[in-house]
């Protein structure tokens, strides 16, 4: 198994064991939110399904759970903060990273760009537009369908547009057979 499985394992396993801990009948502590919030966090940038599919369906587990007592603030609260993380973790699962989704032909200019931004993160438009040989309108309409994918992130570094790619866009080409983990920064 390789550290990647590992670590999405691990971390799928973290999530339940939390989740268990956070029984309606003991109370579910400030704590446990952050740390579960962390976790989920951890998940949604690692692209990791498992962990987020584990935590949707503890969540939603819990929410049926945790019926109204009148108007006990505590359980109203905890109602919210636990469907405001089975909204988080809905929307990471519907942003996962896939071929299909992203459609990367190798040749397209969506997967040579990513690759660049891999290689070399802090790229311009302008310099992409050149590594790409296309012009710096089909750069920027590219950066916004991968920055709307959730694989590349935009930043301003003077009055200049900077890409780096994103923990997503990192598995989004090791799937797509375009980098290994090494080339595209992760351990």
């Amino acid at each position: 198994m390789s550290e990647q499985e590992s670590a999405r394992r691990d971390r799928a396993t973290e999530v339940r064991d939390l989740i268990d801990d956070m029984q309606v009948d003991y109370g579910m502590s400030d704590e446990c939110f952050s740390s579960l919030g962390m976790l989920i966090t951890d998940a949604s940038l690692a692209a990791d399904e498992p962990a987020l599919r584990t935590a949707h369906d503890g969540l939603r587990r819990l929410y049926g759970q945790l019926v109204p007592e009148g108007d006990n603030p505590k359980v109203v609260e905890q109602r919210g903060r636990l469907l405001g993380l089975i909204d988080v973790t809905f929307w990471a699962l519907r942003r996962l990273p896939s071929g299909l989704r992203l459609k990367l032909d190798p040749q397209g200019h969506a997967a040579r760009f990513l690759t660049e931004i891999a290689r070399e993160p802090g790229l311009s438009n302008e310099q992409l537009a050149e590594r790409l040989d296309v012009d710096i309108t089909e750069v920027s309409r590219v950066g916004r369908k991968l920055l709307a994918s959730g694989v590349a992130w935009k930043g301003r570094q003077w009055r200049h547009n900077v890409w780096t790619i994103t923990p997503r866009g990192a598995v989004c080409l090791e799937q797509a057979g375009l980098v290994d983990a090494q080339d595209s920064g992760r351990d």
